[in-house]
């Protein structure tokens, strides 16, 4: 049987702190990511907030890299 989901993204092996919350830098509300997210928008003000914990580190190593993000193509 062949893994067709990176063990990063799978959320059975996610911790507690792979879903946390931050104050929006616009107006302080609270935006909840998942540890994959690269942004949401917050609910109270509407602007765009990046998740300041999002990291590719493993896509450097990971055998399985242009399956989970996509083939890097040189434009």
């Amino acid at each position: 049987m062949s893994r067709t989901t990176c063990p990063g993204q799978d959320t059975r092996y996610w911790r507690p702190d792979d879903i946390f919350t931050i104050p929006c830098p616009t107006c302080g509300s609270p935006v909840e990511f998942f540890k994959d997210e690269a942004r949401r928008t917050c609910r109270a003000c509407r602007n765009p907030v990046q998740n300041p914990r999002l990291t590719s580190g493993c896509a450097q190593w990971c055998a399985m890299a242009d399956q989970c993000l996509g083939k890097k193509t040189d434009a």
